[in-house]
């Protein structure tokens, strides 16, 4: 296969719209139709883990209410927006500008200014909701510090604005509005989006019908039954009941089938497709789950590895010196260390 040859293999195309998903969407979209009559703007935070599908129920919303333009002008409906790593109120300011489609986003303006010709442009493209995903970043994980003054322009700008809120981010971004009484007085209760589970019944059926509509929307591929007991639980192990991890292992299958020009994709594509497309480390060591000695037995210890897929790695703590002993360490001494 060649550059000229690829062809998309459709997985991030697919919507699956298991039941967590729709409740999502049913919650945000009622409140989409009703708060532009409320007398409060409406303020609600999705909540998951990463890979649970919080960014694609996004999307998926913000491609309901598209850009367009009129005689008037450009409407924007709904402006969505990443919070950077990083956020200040002026960084944050300047990408709804960018976003909204403001050619002098990166003027030298002060942060007033900036926040100013917002209002300005909001009215004008007739914005209605404001989507800020990757919300975690207003807490600062290394200071563990909420962000106050970035929450707190956030809370004005709602106010001011009249316009619904909706937020995205890790159970970490719970933080930022729990810290804030004000801001957390404006929003409703949380959206969460869970990880799959084995052990629950009706988790894990939804988990097999992702299944069969990935295989249905992959269709000029030959997988195995997807929604087989036995592949739908190596399946499980593979991505720890994470949505967005068995989309990337089956993009990494169709990919490498392309590359190899076939269509047929064995378990032992889905093996190498594992491999290369999880990042699996000592939070959960575990065997192969597409390897045919891989044990299908749901124990208690595997069910608890496979939960901690996708989790981060504990930072490993480094032993200081003490200031004493480095104090009267010669320099010939520091150098041979």
């Amino acid at each position: 296969m060649n550059k000229a040859t690829y062809i998309p293999t459709t997985v991030d195309q697919i919507l699956v719209p298991h039941d967590m998903f729709q409740k999502a969407k049913l919650r945000i979209d009622t409140h989409l139709i009703a708060a532009q009559h409320y007398q409060e703007p409406t303020c609600i935070a999705v909540v998951g883990e990463a890979r649970t599908g919080k960014s694609r129920l996004l999307e998926y919303i913000t491609k309901e209410y598209k850009k367009y333009r009129t005689p008037e002008g450009l409407v924007v409906p709904v402006l969505s927006i990443r919070t950077p790593s990083k956020p200040t109120v002026k960084a944050l300011v300047e990408i709804l500008l960018r976003e909204i489609g403001d050619k002098l986003w990166h003027k030298r303006e002060s942060e007033n200014e900036k926040t100013e010709r917002l209002y300005t442009l909001l009215k004008h493209t007739k914005t209605h909701t404001i989507i800020i995903d990757e919300f975690q970043h207003f807490y600062d994980k290394v200071s563990h510090k909420v962000q106050h003054y970035l929450s707190d322009w956030l809370k004005i700008f709602v106010d001011r604005s009249g316009l619904m809120l909706i937020v995205a981010g890790l159970p970490d971004c719970m933080t930022v509005i729990n810290q804030n009484q004000q801001l957390r007085g404006r929003f409703l209760a949380p959206i969460r989006m869970p990880r799959f589970d084995w052990e629950n019944e009706d988790s894990r059926e939804q988990f097999i019908a992702c299944l069969e509509s990935f295989q249905a929307g992959l269709s000029l591929y030959h997988f195995p039954d997807l929604a087989s007991d036995e592949m739908a639980f190596r399946f499980y192990c593979a991505t720890g009941g994470l949505i967005g991890y068995v989309a990337k292992v089956l993009h990494q299958a169709c990919l490498n089938a392309q590359m190899s020009d076939q269509s047929s994709i064995t378990f032992e594509d889905l093996s190498n497709a594992y491999e290369e497309a999880v990042w699996v480390d000592e939070v959960a060591p575990m065997t192969n789950p597409f390897w045919p000695e891989f044990d299908m037995v749901p124990t208690e210890h595997l069910l608890e590895a496979v939960q901690l897929i996708g989790t981060a790695s504990p930072e490993p703590i480094k032993p200081r010196a003490s200031r004493s002993k480095a104090k009267d360490m010669s320099a010939a001494e520091a150098l041979t260390r």
